[in-house]
């Protein structure tokens, strides 16, 4: 079947991004994002915004098309922390900026400080933020991230995730939000808890696609925590996924399994003109290779 799905168009202080234009996923940079990195999470208390800045650069330079913003640290104002670190990053890179944060205060200190269009992470169909976060979308013409997620927890199943998928784009539409403000998170979880946990987001992924037209993103490196050869699996991962209609994934620009999956799927996908993408990146690898042995 064919993928039909509108275009989520994002924008930063200089450059467009376009979800949902191509088959190859946009890359979502995650790694500002203070989880289990303790160097960030001192920074971060320390309103040591260069360092942020730097992580913003590095993912910039190898690929990342969006960034994704979490400061979230105990016992900070994220208020000033969130605005802060947007500014911050806006200094040096123009590409589009996620918002990660779910709190009303913080999206209404941060989304009007942003420039060009963000993507809020997230809503979901939880009732107090289905509530509170799509209205604010509204009001501030950004777009948004739904979780399929609710009161009672994540769904075990494919069919409860679509359901919930369709609520969030039901409450958007009755505040004037259209299917090009939604993309849908279908949720990744630890392979190594259940068997059954990744082929729920497999086909959570295809059904929203296909049957409600929206696009979609994922929280790849989720899949693998807590298991083994954690890169490999990761881009397994957004192999299948892609293959079923993913449109953007947050994960890590640095990883060169990751780098590597993506330029093959652009290439197999027919979107890499003479495989100079590919061609590029394995020359790349093979220089520093190279560099390695002489070093």
């Amino acid at each position: 079947m064919a993928i039909e799905r509108p275009i989520v168009e994002l924008a930063g202080t200089g450059k467009k991004v376009r979800i949902g234009e191509t088959r190859t996923p946009v890359l979502i940079g995650e790694r500002i994002n203070p989880t289990n990195r303790k160097t960030l999470q001192e920074k971060i208390k320390l309103g040591d915004w260069s360092y942020i800045q730097q992580e913003a650069l590095r993912q910039v330079e190898v690929g990342a098309q969006v960034l994704d913003v979490n400061i979230g640290v105990p016992g900070i104002d994220e208020r000033a922390a969130m605005v802060a670190a947007i500014r911050a990053i806006q200094e040096v890179v123009d590409v589009p900026l996620v918002i990660d944060n779910s709190s009303p205060e913080v999206l209404r200190a941060a989304l009007p400080v942003v420039q060009g269009r963000p993507l809020v992470n997230s809503t979901s169909a939880e009732t107090k933020k289905l509530k509170t976060v799509i209205p604010l979308v509204k009001e501030h013409g950004a777009a948004v991230i739904g979780l399929t997620l609710e009161d009672a927890g994540i769904p075990e199943t494919t069919e409860r995730r679509v359901e919930l998928a369709k609520l969030m784009l039901d409450e958007g539409l009755r505040v004037g939000l259209e299917p090009k403000d939604f993309v849908i998170d279908c949720l990744v979880l630890t392979a190594g808890a259940s068997e059954k946990g990744a082929m729920a987001t497999l086909g959570a992924v295809k059904r929203v696609t296909q049957e409600l037209g929206l696009n979609t993103t994922a929280g790849l490196s989720n899949v693998s925590f807590g298991l083994p050869e954690r890169p490999r699996l990761n881009a397994t991962m957004l192999c299948l996924l892609t293959g079923l209609g993913l449109s953007s994934f947050i994960g890590n620009p640095l990883d060169p399994d990751i780098q590597f999956a993506l330029h093959a799927i652009r290439l197999l996908w027919g979107e890499d003109r003479f495989a100079t993408r590919y061609i590029g990146l394995i020359r790349k690898i093979k220089q520093e290779q190279e560099a390695q042995k002489t070093a």
